[in-house]
């Protein structure tokens, strides 16, 4: 009795770090504001629910939820469903031109939800994604577009290829010889806009006359951010910045490489994208971040490269210094981040380019399956 007495207080003596850093974990994570009956809306892709290119803050709601409600959501093809197989390059270069200054981006919503205030968080988890059957992949005419897509003025006369996916198979084929898995995540992701956003650097103005915002650029409320990661499973934290938060999406990719080269992904269409938008306001964040079961992903945006990585360190850096699971200061995260910080370059195309730092969850040995809360 006595060994075995010992024997089960040398594995409490095991398992105490790893329970304690749990505990410590939730207690730092504060309690999510869901509603206590949540319930499954849908949001299907109209004239009505879909904008072309802009996000308005007057817009109204499409649709009202409580945190902790699931949607589905339909999306379009770009322009309002007027990119579909066999349209010409000239059609295209005319409907980028149609809606000039706004991206050529359909965006759904935007959804209210209610309880969300400035200052809080949104998180949004993607539970599921189901593509529609059709994409395509174009670069517009550099000798019209010098400045669109990283290598334009190598490819004056533009590119485009429609592509019929497999979605039993989840591939499609680029050409004989070359399949391609499918790996869907929207492009854009967004809440209201910054009522802060900075003037615009480079490129077309960022408002029109209507006080709409482009959806061009990627910004501190997420927008055009292209970051692959996002994809079932995965969750985004995003700043809120007008009452309701007010959610969109768009620009779905169904494959897409990090940098985005040549200006545009694999596009395609959603038949449906179910997320779960949830009121945080116990989370107070500065830009968006995001969360898969491998990584906790730190993004930052400018026009200049170099400061877009600068930020994304930086948000890496504040992270890992105020965590609780394995306290650090903030030389010992920046350390860490220079070890296993795996920064890629999420967009190039998009005027304000994108990087986004990976902190792998593996390193944190004490918690070998990290919650939702965890990206405190």
């Amino acid at each position: 009795m006595t060994q075995l007495f010992r024997v089960a207080a040398a594995v409490a003596l095991i398992l105490c770090p790893s329970l304690l850093v749990r505990a410590q974990e939730k207690k730092e994570a504060g309690t999510p504001h869901v509603s206590a009956a949540p319930k499954h809306h849908s949001l299907p892709a109209t004239p009505e629910t879909v904008q072309w290119g802009w996000l308005d803050p007057k817009e109204k709601p499409k649709l009202t939820i409580n945190s902790g409600d699931a949607v589905s959501v339909e999306t379009m093809m770009h322009s309002l469903d007027q990119v579909k197989p066999g349209v010409p390059m000239e059609e295209l270069v005319k409907l980028r031109l149609q809606n000039d200054g706004g991206g050529p981006h359909s965006v759904t919503g935007p959804i209210y939800v209610n309880g969300a205030e400035p200052g809080d968080t949104l998180e949004i988890r993607i539970l599921k994604i189901v593509p529609k059957p059709d994409a395509f992949n174009f670069n517009l005419p550099g000798k019209q577009f010098p400045t669109v897509g990283l290598l334009a003025s190598e490819f004056p006369e533009g590119f485009v290829r429609y592509y019929k996916l497999d979605l039993a198979k989840m591939q499609t084929e680029f050409k004989p010889g070359i399949v391609i898995n499918l790996a869907p995540f929207p492009g854009i992701l967004a809440v209201a806009p910054d009522p802060n956003e900075p003037a615009a650097k480079a490129g077309p103005p960022i408002h029109d006359e209507k006080g709409r915002t482009s959806t061009l650029r990627p910004w501190k409320n997420g927008s055009n951010m292209d970051l692959n990661e996002l994809q079932a499973g995965s969750t985004l934290y995003v700043p809120v910045f007008l009452e309701g938060g007010l959610i969109w999406i768009g620009d779905a990719h169904c494959r897409q490489g990090n940098g985005e080269v040549n200006l545009t992904a694999l596009e395609c269409a959603y038949k449906e994208i179910e997320i779960q938008p949830i009121v945080r306001k116990d989370l107070k964040i500065d830009w968006p971040r995001a969360e898969t079961k491998d990584n906790w992903i730190f993004a930052g945006f400018d026009e200049d490269l170099t400061q877009a990585m600068k930020i994304a360190v930086q948000q890496t850096v504040a992270w890992l210094s105020t965590q609780k699971m394995v306290p650090m200061s903030r030389e010992e995260a920046y350390a860490l981040t220079s070890m296993v910080g795996d920064c890629r370059v999420t967009e190039v195309v998009d005027i304000r380019k994108g990087v986004h730092c990976m902190i792998p969850k593996s390193i944190f040995v004490s918690q070998k399956s990290a919650d939702h809360s965890s990206a405190q």
